[in-house]
């Protein structure tokens, strides 16, 4: 286990190979993602990582934090923006990396409580521990063909006629067109996207994804993943102005779907089908394989046909008896209040 801020700059080349070599690796477990994510987010919080070693190769990484309070909790490093925070593991070593983590969490001096979050159901990770299991949130994965033609058989009529729209007369004369952003006009694409997103959310009374602090890192960040080739940003405009943005990524065989915002008042022209339709295009143009929707299980979400379900997981587990168990207890409590608030946000329509 490696502690304190310094941990970066150790691992910084084991990491960044790791994450090229781990078919479960997304954004969200990458170095350039954690190293941001703690100059913003880390504050007096105490960084950890829980390294797996075979010979002299790193074959697993877990990034945490130690927060203080009534009792002492570990939890992974990445919470909030994070979509998934599995453990960064090598092909072929998931089982045995998943069983030396866990072990190496359990037997923590000065920890009271583990909490994980966001584990897919899946991952080897969640069969290591005596926990209170609590689904967190719903993802969904799209199996993605050869061609984009194919891809518009499987999906239904309506959703199709509003895809073909890529194809017609708003396009074609030119009033509408959809800017893949390039890095030299990054930050003006950003601000487009957290305007059009505000937009979006402000028609239903909510703030939306970003604020303070949250804006400030996904402008470092999209710098750090235009610059690996990692970012899909793209605006549409009609007649010059801009009327919907969408903010992808793709990294290995899969494009993530992370945030979009559109004008509502442009509704009839159905800006975010359009940005979700373009960016699916690309990727399958690109060679991409899946198209993750990531969290949220909104149902303009399964329109587009994915394939698969996958819940993340909350994982509570008591690491030292009494001060533990109240800690489980009372975050039991707070999820089951977060279930509800996800609850009532899931099965709006936010996207047009």
């Amino acid at each position: 286990m490696l502690v304190g801020a310094g941990l970066f700059e150790e691992l910084k080349g084991p990491w960044r190979d790791l994450a090229n070599h781990s078919p479960q690796a997304t954004p969200f477990q990458t170095y350039e993602w954690h190293e941001t994510w703690w100059r913003h987010y880390g504050g007096f919080r105490e960084p950890r990582a829980y390294v797996v070693r075979e010979g002299e190769d790193i074959v697993g990484i877990m990034p945490m934090i130690r927060t203080k309070g009534l009792w002492s909790t570990l939890r992974p490093m990445g919470m909030g923006p994070s979509d998934y925070l599995h453990p960064l593991v090598r092909e072929g070593s998931g089982d045995e990396v998943a069983k030396h983590l866990a072990e190496s969490m359990k037997s923590a001096t000065n920890i009271d409580l583990i909490d994980l979050h966001q584990v897919r159901e899946t991952n080897a990770i969640t069969n290591c521990f005596e926990c209170t299991r609590i689904e967190q949130a719903t993802c969904l994965l799209l199996d993605l063909p050869n061609s984009f033609d194919a891809y518009l058989g499987t999906i239904g009529k309506s959703l199709r006629y509003d895809v073909r729209k890529l194809d017609k007369s708003l396009f074609k004369t030119g009033r509408a067109i959809i800017d893949e952003v390039a890095s030299d006009q990054l930050e003006q694409g950003m601000e487009i996207l957290f305007e059009q997103h505000k937009l979006r959310w402000r028609k239903r009374g909510l703030p939306g994804a970003f604020l303070g602090k949250s804006i400030r890192f996904h402008k470092e960040w999209a710098e750090q993943a235009s610059r690996n080739g990692w970012l899909r940003l793209s605006v549409l405009k009609l007649d010059g102005e801009p009327i919907g943005a969408i903010y992808a990524m793709a990294l290995g065989d899969t494009s993530y779907y992370y945030q979009a915002g559109f004008d509502p008042s442009k509704g009839s022209v159905s800006p975010g089908t359009l940005l979700v339709a373009h960016t699916i295009r690309r990727a399958i143009g690109e060679g991409a394989k899946h198209f993750d929707f990531m969290r949220g299980d909104e149902p303009y979400k399964r329109r587009w046909k994915p394939n698969h379900v996958y819940r993340n997981l909350r994982l509570i587990a008591s690491a030292n008896g009494m001060l533990g168990n109240l800690g489980s207890s009372w975050n039991h409590a707070g999820s089951r209040v977060e279930g509800r608030l996800r609850a009532r946000l899931e099965g709006r329509g936010l996207i047009g």
